[in-house]
């Protein structure tokens, strides 16, 4: 239903375009033979009205720009992007699975004036599954040639009533808005998009450069049945600064708490990783604590080095109920260009060692391809990436991890994709 009515929008917004721009050119055209039946014009000056008039039409058509147009119509883009994967995976001792994947995503933003901007999206997802997995949008190739499924991605508005201060509410993907900072996907997988309301300051003369605040408070569950319901509250604070012209240095430090009348309730989604007692979570994760910092040094833009930025990176995160098991940390460093994708040649490697402990955050959340997205685990993650043409790109990505406590079986997946995006 919902690819439909993206569709329906789409189809009548060009179609509308399409009669205001041929409707103009009708007129136009009407009017100048009007004007040469009355002798106002000659022929030869007829024709090249004609022709400077549909060459004006032809570059406001080209900026996306029409005058007959509603202002909110001309903002509106279009992007998206379609990633095929093959996977290999094997745990010691198991069973090798290989799988073709596919993820397919396409989103509209528009601004219905010059404070608010909207973003709608849908996404692949898995038939098969039984609830959204907020974690994938991944779609297996099985079944016998079954077509997949499309869902809601993300849905939201956004107001920036200055310079200074954002705010966002709906279905969003806050690190990636801006709306939260990690370096890692430790915590956080980078296809969960949250559903409540955030808040992003930008501060000036911050010590040695800028600073910036994020908060926000996002739904977990809804109950018919409960007074309040389960949610979680975060706040941020962080600083950008500059100790010499090519290092940009970044830090963050913040919170997670749980909020409703029963915050011990299992979340959706979640993994085997934190200890349960009486069918809920044994530990409290309230209070959970969350650090992140990054280092980068940029060569100049007239160098003649393949490599163009060096960074290192971590995040660290501990809840302070249990006694143990209760600590996270991930690490890593990148090199190559600062972004692959833009251009044939672009590429960068990236290496990332994280260790997440039983009880140290929430096991819905984290990283899902890092055993199964559990908590109670650790391990290493290579990836390269090169770009093909510009907006397409190879990824070649390589984890393996184990379990911290019990059973130490390794687990190796290895992922090849290619993106395009538009």
């Amino acid at each position: 239903m919902g690819q439909m009515c993206l569709r329906v929008l789409f189809v009548l917004g060009a179609v509308f375009g399409l009669l205001v721009s041929s409707a103009r050119a009708g007129e136009t055209d009407l009017l100048i033979q009007k004007l040469v039946e009355k002798g106002v014009l000659s022929p030869n000056e007829a024709q090249i009205l004609v022709d400077e008039t549909k060459q004006e039409v032809a570059k406001q058509n080209a900026k996306g720009k029409n005058e007959m147009l509603p202002s909110w119509i001309q903002t509106t883009k279009l992007k998206g992007d379609l990633r095929l994967r093959y996977q290999t995976q094997q745990r010691d001792a198991g069973t090798v699975r290989n799988r073709g994947r596919v993820r397919y995503r396409l989103g509209i933003e528009t601004k219905p004036n010059e404070k608010f901007l909207v973003g709608v999206g849908l996404s692949s997802a898995e038939k098969s599954s039984t609830t959204d997995d907020s974690r994938s949008t991944n779609q297996t190739m099985h079944n016998a040639f079954d077509r997949g499924d499309i869902r809601l991605d993300y849905a939201w508005g956004e107001y920036k009533p200055n310079s200074v201060v954002r705010v966002i509410g709906g279905k969003y993907n806050a690190i990636g808005k801006g709306y939260l900072w990690h370096t890692t996907d430790m915590l956080w997988d980078s296809d969960i998009n949250q559903e409540g309301a955030s808040i992003h300051v930008d501060l000036a003369n911050v010590l040695m450069g800028t600073g910036f605040l994020n908060a926000g408070y996002w739904a977990l569950d809804e109950s018919s049945s409960a007074a309040s319901d389960l949610g979680m509250y975060y706040g941020q604070a962080g600083m950008i600064f500059s100790p010499a012209e090519p290092v940009k240095i970044k830090l963050a430090g913040g919170f997670y708490g749980l909020q409703g009348d029963d915050t011990g309730s299992l979340l959706d989604g979640r993994a085997s990783g934190n200890t349960i007692a009486g069918g809920k979570y044994a530990y409290d994760f309230s209070k959970v604590l969350a650090g992140s910092a990054e280092v980068v040094y940029s060569f100049p833009e007239e160098t003649s080095s393949p490599i163009k930025t060096v960074g290192v990176f971590g995040d660290y995160v501990v809840n302070p109920d249990p006694n143990r098991d209760n600590t996270g940390y991930a690490a890593g460093f990148k090199f190559g260009h600062k972004k692959v994708g833009a251009a044939k040649g672009d590429w960068q490697f990236k290496y990332q060692y994280v260790k997440l402990a039983k009880d140290a955050w929430l096991d819905s959340f984290p990283d899902s391809d890092r055993y199964s997205g559990n908590t109670n685990v650790k391990g290493h993650e290579m990836i390269l990436s090169m770009g093909l043409a510009k907006n397409i790109s190879l990824d070649l990505d390589y984890y393996r991890s184990e379990i911290l406590s019990g059973t130490k079986v390794a687990e190796h997946i290895f992922q090849s994709d290619i993106n395009f995006k538009f």
